[in-house]
């Protein structure tokens, strides 16, 4: 179907939806292209605790940040020293730290 100026309107429509696509696409892609690591890898501890059985509240979640912000011995040290107070026993907080 062409309109007064002899221009194809399906052309302009179809260009429209496809910009529109693009534009959802790529914004619904910018957050997982900026996710950082360190959010990646304190969640590998927790979710490894998960699996091993252990409630992942407040004191947890924040044991694994310290690991995963930290990522030299310093930070897996304290990681491992505020799980084990936690009651975590020490083969899977040293596995927990790691992931971090």
């Amino acid at each position: 179907m062409r309109d007064k100026n002899g221009t194809n309107r399906r052309g302009g429509v179809l260009r429209r939806t496809a910009a529109a696509a693009s534009l959802t696409l790529i914004v619904g892609a910018l957050p997982v292209a900026l996710a950082t690591p360190a959010s990646a890898s304190q969640g590998a501890c927790e979710s490894y605790l998960a699996s091993k059985g252990y409630k992942v509240g407040k004191w947890v979640k924040k044991a694994c940040a310290v690991a995963a912000s930290d990522t030299g011995a310093v930070g897996d040290s304290a990681c491992r020293s505020e799980l084990w107070d936690l009651g975590v026993k020490e083969p899977y907080a040293s596995e927990a730290c790691d992931r971090a």
